[in-house]
């Protein structure tokens, strides 16, 4: 018996097996959180195990995002000629202010940025995520419509947003993939990357061997790439 449920905006995947002896909890290095548990143990019992945890899970999530390379935003971000990325490319940002709505244009190095007069920095930072999750929605549904011919799955609903602790997810029951927005700022391998890894998961859900070696089929340099995404490169 398989299922999930949330607590405190965190997602728990339960599986109950007659072969599990006792109550487990895991967290991987992608931010799921797993509950292993013995068939017919309540559903409640287990919430109030998941709850008790809470403190733990968050712990071991900061570790990995530490490890994985998540960086806050710059203190600089979004001043003229400070530095943005997309696409793992540097550019320097021109903030012009006119009359109309935002708009962002990339141009020769330039990331220039045309906002209203007097537009509040938390206003262009959300309109900043919003295009950054138009562009990886666009380029996403590109390469995942490239790889299910060659993996042999479906992803029947792709959600964009920005995450704090990793950077995709697949709920392999529903096919469907979530994709952090934050992968704009890193080079396209990375985004090809994590959507076959993900998308692999809807053939196996865990990260066992078959699961690695089907990565390794796909994307023979995964670890390569994997490495630099952890050392923010």
């Amino acid at each position: 018996m398989n299922y999930t449920f949330e607590i405190s905006s965190i997602k728990f995947e339960v599986e109950q097996k007659a072969t599990i002896k006792s109550v487990r909890l895991t967290v991987y290095p992608d931010g799921r959180v797993r509950i292993a548990a013995p068939l017919g143990t309540g559903a409640e019992f287990i919430r109030k195990f998941a709850a008790s945890k809470i403190e733990w899970v968050e712990k071991h999530r900061q570790k990995f995002i530490k490890q994985a390379g998540f960086k806050p935003e710059a203190p600089g971000t979004l001043k003229n000629h400070s530095t943005v990325y997309v696409w793992g490319e540097a550019l320097e940002l021109e903030i012009i202010e006119r009359r109309g709505n935002p708009k962002i244009v990339i141009d020769g190095g330039y990331m220039k940025y045309y906002t209203r007069q007097g537009s509040t920095r938390a206003k262009k930072l959300e309109y900043l995520d919003r295009w950054r999750r138009r562009i990886l929605k666009e380029a996403a549904e590109t390469l995942i419509k490239n790889w299910e011919g060659k993996i042999g799955v479906e992803v029947k609903k792709l959600y964009v947003r920005k995450m704090k602790s990793h950077w995709g997810s697949c709920n392999y029951e529903r096919q469907t993939l979530r994709l952090n927005s934050e992968l704009t700022k890193r080079k396209p391998e990375c985004l090809e990357y994590v959507i076959v890894h993900e998308m692999v998961h809807i053939i196996e859900r865990h990260h066992d061997k078959n699961f690695y070696r089907l990565l390794t089929q796909y994307i023979p340099a995964w670890k390569i790439i994997r490495k630099k995404m952890k050392t923010g490169e």
